[in-house]
């Protein structure tokens, strides 16, 4: 595959935790840069001194020498910190054509454009499983992003998993969905291995089952095209044991507890804007 720092330049990120880490290695594995064409900021020497030796990319405490020969620089940091974290020195030293890509979750492109004034900025919403190269990553850039460098963002996270193109207003519901998802999926995997193990089967065996029953179903959904509720009516033979546990899923407000939480971290992700 072509590299995409033919397109962006160097890339930095300012923040190397996980979520960064995974996109490196999304990055190197795809073989879209070469490691000496990332630079990463991160506060923790030990931090950095990892990053270098696992991949090879440049790693520093200096933020600022991160992003001065940057093309495109990504926001990797806690979005609780980004006021601390994108100071008045670092976003002087970003070259002024470079490209910002955030994300940090509910920090919208208002609040970008403020935090990184006169730059092109992408909105990214990426989720957990990017780590195992199985994401789902929307994308909202604003009107000054041009399209190499937006077609080289979808390079970048579809190296690691499925991507969107979405508008800003999708975002919320998003990461309410893809964002937030993975908690709800990791909470029903417990539960339904915690359910086999009170049926009499051991602990790691019904963590396996869970586990690739859930990523099975959705490989399922996403291959055939299929509505979940025709494949779920597939399984379903009349009067029997599918739909007996159905039945109890559907008493218990499975469903409807969906709804909430969607509701509930969308609520959540406006009261953290100070909406």
């Amino acid at each position: 595959m072509e590299k995409i720092t033919a397109q962006t330049g160097a890339i930095a990120f300012i923040g190397g935790g996980a979520m960064a880490e995974a996109i490196i290695k999304g990055i190197l594995g795809a073989q879209l840069a070469q490691p000496g064409e990332i630079f990463v900021g991160d506060p923790t020497p030990a931090r950095c001194e990892y990053l270098q030796k696992t991949y090879g990319v440049q790693a520093m405490v200096d933020n600022k020498a991160a992003v001065k020969n940057a093309g495109l620089i990504i926001l990797a940091v806690k979005p609780q910190v980004v006021d601390a974290a994108i100071t008045s020195d670092l976003v002087a030293a970003m070259p002024p054509q470079a490209t910002v890509l955030s994300i940090m979750g509910s920090v919208d492109l208002d609040k970008l454009h403020k935090v990184v004034p006169g730059h092109a900025v992408i909105r990214v919403m990426p989720n957990t499983p990017l780590a195992v190269g199985a994401g789902m990553t929307a994308i909202a850039p604003d009107s000054k992003v041009s399209a190499a460098m937006l077609d080289a963002a979808k390079t970048i996270f579809g190296s690691c998993g499925e991507v969107e193109v979405v508008a800003e207003s999708a975002i919320e519901a998003i990461a309410a969905v893809s964002g937030c998802g993975p908690g709800y999926v990791f909470m029903l995997i417990d539960a339904l291995a915690d359910a086999g193990v009170n049926a009499g089967l051991p602990r790691a065996m019904a963590i396996k089952l869970a586990a690739q029953t859930f990523a099975g179903s959705g490989k399922m959904v996403l291959e055939t095209g299929l509505h979940p509720a025709q494949l779920r009516d597939q399984v379903t033979s009349p009067g029997g044991t599918t739909i007996a546990g159905i039945h109890a899923l559907e008493n218990r407000g499975v469903r409807a507890a969906m709804y909430d939480a969607v509701l509930a971290a969308m609520a959540r992700s406006e009261k953290l804007k100070g909406k």
